[in-house]
């Protein structure tokens, strides 16, 4: 008689999605506060992972943060959101990795506004101003932000606050010149705002329904409606047209296909019109930050002090004191090594130059221990020795000691 032989159950793999062939959408979504702009997202988030994503999860950077809130019509719908809320440019790059790697079919940054602050801030360090020749790196760094939102895999969204576009024009009446409001813009990335990237710009702003009861219209009762401006289809499908979303009590299952119904025709136009086209960076390496959002810039400026520590304490070291001989011959070592003497020089040196500096000293250091006579030398000999060490230096052929970094 055969015994049957018990066997260990199976563990249960739930299905994954396919891997869509969907084209991705690219949507810029801006408005003023209480517009809606994080729950119609979410609804669109949501009809895209339920519609065409067979479920699969969708991620958020939320800098404020809000998303908290709408977890529940995520769980009706079975989608798993993934709320993450560091508000820094180096984390949202992350996020936008990660969630690539997790298989979300959306990613969207809440809001893109308060990660150009954070930016912006970090640009300015102690400083009473971002200096102008720092924005040829904040555009860099700024580009390769836009460049992973349009080339990732995934849906993106960014969502930020409204600006105003305003003009100077002058007043017939009195003469004088004025600022006037000529139009709205996406508040990030400058003057230039953030509307140039996404493939569909929205503007949202609310409109309040007045309650009629007998004929009468009620004041300050009613309902919200969230209204939509489409500013810009690149493919055609909806621009110019004005959508409006009706503010609900409750989220009931499903409640997603409205928003889903309005915006489907651009969806559907870019599956038609458009493949997926990936923009191929150039080279960013003097950005204000890199790829990992690690801030270059920031990291320069750190190591500048600490080499000009450095020098300041190898100049000490051979020269130290208060006697004015010596202070007259750190001033000419100085001046030799680095052709400046004045501290404004020394402030606008680049890193590299600084660095040889230190490197040319430390070299003539290493000779003053091995010759302690060296530096009884007169001025001209030291000068002189300083020499070697510069020509060895630039040739490539000096013996270096190890940096504090």
């Amino acid at each position: 008689m055969a015994t049957a032989t018990m066997q260990p159950p199976k563990a249960v793999i739930p299905p994954q999605p396919a891997p869509s062939t969907a084209v991705p959408i690219k949507v810029g979504v801006y408005g003023g506060q209480g517009s809606g702009k994080t729950t119609s997202t979410a609804l669109m988030a949501l009809a895209l992972s339920k519609e065409v994503y067979g479920g699969a999860p969708v991620s958020v950077t939320d800098t404020e943060p809000g998303w908290q809130f709408l977890r529940p019509i995520f769980a009706a719908e079975g989608v798993e959101l993934i709320q993450t809320t560091q508000p820094t440019f180096k984390a949202m790059l992350r996020d936008l990795r990660d969630a690539e790697k997790r298989g979300c079919c959306v990613w969207a940054i809440d809001s893109l506004t308060i990660i150009w602050q954070e930016i912006m801030k970090a640009a300015q360090g102690n400083k009473s101003q971002i200096q102008i020749q720092q924005w040829g790196d904040i555009k860099a760094v700024w580009g390769e932000y836009t460049t992973a939102f349009l080339n990732s895999a995934m849906c993106t969204f960014a969502l930020g606050r409204l600006g105003n576009e305003m003009e100077e024009q002058l007043d017939d009446k009195t003469g004088n010149t004025k600022l006037v409001k000529v139009a709205t813009k996406f508040k990030a990335g400058g003057s230039e705002s953030f509307g140039y990237e996404p493939h569909l710009l929205l503007e949202m702003s609310l409109e309040r329904k007045a309650k009629r009861k007998a004929g009468s219209t009620l004041e300050g009762e009613g309902r919200m409606v969230h209204r939509v401006d489409v500013l810009k289809d690149r493919t055609w499908a909806l621009n110019g047209a004005v959508i409006r979303w009706s503010d609900k009590p409750g989220y009931e299952k499903g409640g997603y296909r409205q928003v889903w119904s309005s915006i489907k025709p651009h969806f559907d136009r870019v599956q038609q019109t458009m493949a997926r086209v990936t923009i191929n960076p150039g080279d960013s390496s003097n950005a204000l930050f890199n790829s990992d959002g690690q801030s270059d810039w920031y990291e320069k400026k750190q190591r500048k002090e600490v080499l000009s520590a450095e020098l300041h304490a190898t100049m000490d070291s051979l020269w130290g004191g208060t006697a004015v001989a010596a202070k007259q011959m750190r001033m000419k070592v100085f001046e030799h090594i680095f052709g400046f003497k004045s501290k404004e020089a020394a402030d606008a040196a680049s890193l590299d130059k600084i660095e040889r500096g230190v490197r040319i000293l430390q070299a003539f250091e290493r000779r003053c221990k091995v010759n302690d006579k060296l530096l009884a030398s007169t001025e001209l000999d030291i000068l002189a020795n300083l020499d070697i060490d510069i020509r060895e230096f630039d040739e490539g052929v000096a013996q270096e000691n190890d940096l504090p970094f």
